[in-house]
């Protein structure tokens, strides 16, 4: 990771003005971090600004539950909650969390933040692995394809190894959406990160 470089480049994209946009969403960075998540954009909870306490409690226990058990049942999201801090601590070490859109986009992310930064982005942090949340970015990096055809594969982005899922949100998860092989997914995710 090219630290000190993509702090840099952090610091242009909050000051980088969009009409329209609210807070720009910019998550902890940390040298020891190897793993890069790419979502969509954050979620309104994140949004500060419009009362968001920057921690949608439930999202995020089910993000470290599918990270720590690959899997979000209640049984797991119990044991995430009952030590979250300790779980978002070891997350934080290996996972930095970047979006397509910088700011909460309300369902429609255009490509503004992307275009100017998320290249750039990805090439500083180098990542071991890049785990890809939704078609927005996937589409983005690798032109556009049906996500359902990325899903439980390696793939690459210039030598950088990736894996795409679905968005892990309750409306689009196993449960609903079983030819996205959600279940199956984050088991070859957790086959190629140690946390």
């Amino acid at each position: 990771m090219r630290y000190r470089e993509l702090l840099r480049l952090n610091e242009q994209i909050r000051n980088t003005k969009k009409c329209g946009c609210g807070e720009i969403v910019i998550n902890e960075l940390r040298p020891s971090q190897k793993h890069l998540i790419i979502s969509s954009d954050p979620n309104l909870d994140n949004d500060r600004r419009r009362g968001g306490s920057g921690r949608d409690s439930s999202f995020a226990e089910r993000v470290l539950s599918l990270i720590f058990y690959g899997t979000d049942d209640l049984a797991s999201v119990e044991k995430v909650r009952a030590n979250y801090d300790k779980c978002n601590e070891v997350f934080l070490n290996s996972f930095y969390w970047t979006h397509y859109c910088k700011c909460y986009a309300q369902g429609s992310p255009d490509s503004f933040w992307a275009d100017r930064f998320l290249k750039k982005e990805i090439e500083l942090f180098e990542p071991k692995l890049m785990i890809i949340f939704g078609s927005k970015p996937a589409d983005f990096l690798l032109g556009k394809c049906k996500l359902k055809d990325r899903v439980n594969r390696f793939l690459e982005w210039n030598g950088i190894p990736l894996i795409c899922t679905l968005h892990p949100s309750r409306d689009w998860n196993l449960h609903k959406r079983e030819e996205y092989e959600f279940g199956q997914t984050w088991k070859l995710i957790r086959s190629k990160i140690k946390v």
